[in-house]
């Protein structure tokens, strides 16, 4: 304590370090501030004093305490001219305190023009905590030589203590802060979430999910258990469920409420606090109403276009078996005959079509021998293609193939894409080969052609939606572009891939492959 002076400390001395310690009990930052600027003050005599806080982006601009009555847009010339060109700024970049005795003859004091009781005396010291400057402190008098060492001496122990209590008032407005930014996220969520502990015990949600519960506020909610809401709404039966017996760290379901009549997609994770070794559990209940109700508007209006179609196909079907038994004389190779096959074989593809549609279940999912696809496709498309004197044919490789899962109607469907597009593209005279084989864990199909090919700037929007290339020679050919982007959506739904290699002038090389 002989550091204070070259004399035994003073009872105000120590009376003033147990005031300085006391600080360490305050959590409130600008508590802290005032009380540092109240002890420091009396300490030496100052009549006035500023403190700011510093970090490594400059000025905390919400903690400034400054001698004089300014503007905030004042304060913020006045603090910056001061550590461009004053003395807290020497101190900062000095990290050691200051002492000016007369202000008129130190450099580092910077002189605003309208102040009307200039000071003549200051002293300056810096907070400072794990080398880093927290704050700056200054205090003046209006006469010149009120301060001395032994001043600087004392505000310098004072001002290093006092940064312990400082940093901690710091760290906790931030942590408030970051909470305060927290809770007003968490509570503007248009999900409903719901955060519980590993029994189900709810410990946080937010205003949406408060809406979800029926109930009157978050307090009502906070410190129930999940279980009890569970019992009046099956939306969180799932989630309880889980809860019960948990296996695995994240969850997805589809979950619909009784109460309300909203659909809801939920993502359920667990949390893991290692600092004191808890855990719990994470809900998001995402609304999804307007799209389930979409998706039921849909199947209703599928399921009357396809009872609707089942008239017009039958009498096309009756039709053509009339006129086949009408031209009974023909030989069996005939042209008609042939026309009329592929009619027959049409009608029942969209029989059988509108068959899987009126099903309750949207597909039907079975091992499927991929080369009887490709084969009844070479089969419908052949008349076609010898009427317009293309060459159709097919390499197949999957002789020991026992089968691959699949939904046999929309694989076919993307087939039967691929080939009656290579027919349209290619011109009379053309070639067209169907492949399929094995390559690894994979059943891929190919279709190749040198029809008129396609330039490299469309390739990547080819399988998008509605996408058309409007060329001369295809403006006879009908279309909406949805062919290919329905491929895709096929392909992807069986978790594989579509790719297609093409050059104009040339031909294309459209494929996919699935999964084994």
């Amino acid at each position: 304590m002989t550091a204070l002076n070259t004399q035994e400390p003073t009872f105000e001395d120590l009376k003033l370090l147990s005031e300085v310690s006391q600080l360490l009990t305050l959590l409130d930052l600008d508590s802290v501030m005032q009380q540092v600027i109240r002890l420091m003050s009396t300490a030496v005599g100052a009549t006035k004093a500023s403190l700011f806080l510093h970090n490594e982006h400059g000025v905390d601009w919400e903690h400034i305490f400054l001698a004089r009555d300014l503007a905030p847009d004042q304060s913020v010339v006045v603090v910056s001219a001061v550590l461009d060109e004053g003395l807290a700024g020497w101190v900062i970049r000095s990290k050691k305190g200051a002492l000016v005795q007369d202000t008129r003859t130190d450099s580092r004091w910077h002189v605003f023009p309208d102040e009307h009781q200039p000071a003549r005396s200051a002293l300056c010291v810096p907070f400072i905590y794990d080398d880093r400057v927290l704050a700056v402190l200054t205090l003046v008098h209006p006469e010149p030589q009120h301060f001395d060492e032994r001043h600087l001496r004392l505000t310098t122990i004072v001002a290093n203590q006092a940064a312990v209590a400082l940093r901690n008032a710091q760290l906790f407005h931030q942590m408030q802060s970051q909470q305060r930014q927290l809770e007003i996220v968490v509570r503007n969520i248009p999900d409903a979430l719901i955060v519980l502990d590993e029994g189900g015990t709810i410990l946080l949600v937010n205003d949406t999910a408060v809406q979800l519960l029926e109930a009157a506020s978050s307090e009502s909610i906070i410190g129930r258990t999940l279980h009890d809401f569970a019992r009046i709404d099956r939306v969180l039966r799932p989630a309880q469920r889980i809860i019960s017996k948990p296996s695995g760290d994240y969850w997805s379901f589809e979950a619909r409420s009784e109460k309300t009549l909203q659909d809801f997609l939920v993502t359920m994770s667990r949390w893991i606090n290692p600092a004191n070794s808890t855990s719990g559990f994470v809900l998001l209940l995402h609304d999804v109403t307007a799209l389930r109700d979409l998706h039921r508007f849909k199947d209703e209006m599928l399921r009357v276009v396809s009872h609707n179609l089942r008239n017009p196909v039958s009498l096309v079907v009756t039709a053509s078996d009339m006129l086949a038994n009408d031209l009974q004389p023909l030989p069996e190779d005939s042209d008609i005959l042939q026309f009329i096959s592929i009619i027959k074989q049409s009608t029942d593809r969209m029989e059988t079509m509108l068959d899987d549609l009126l099903r309750a279940e949207t597909s039907s999912w079975h091992k499927v021998n991929p080369s009887e696809l490709i084969e009844s496709i070479l089969k419908e498309f052949r008349p076609l293609a010898a009427r317009r004197r293309q060459k159709l044919d097919v390499q197949v490789e999957l002789d020991e193939e026992p089968g691959i899962f699949m939904d046999p109607m929309l694989i076919r469907e993307a087939m039967v894409n691929y080939v009656s597009n290579a027919i349209k593209y290619t011109p009379q005279g053309g070639h067209i080969t169907l492949h399929g084989y094995l390559q690894e864990d994979r059943f891929c199909f190919e279709v190749e052609d040198n029809g008129i090919g396609i330039s490299s700037e469309h390739l990547a929007q080819l399988f998008e939606p509605y996408f058309r290339i409007e060329r001369p020679e295809t403006e006879a050919e009908n279309g909406y572009g949805i062919g290919l982007n329905l491929v895709k959506a096929i392909i992807e739904r069986h978790k594989g891939e579509v790719w297609v290699d093409s050059q104009e002038g040339t031909g294309s090389r459209f494929g996919f492959w699935l999964p084994m």
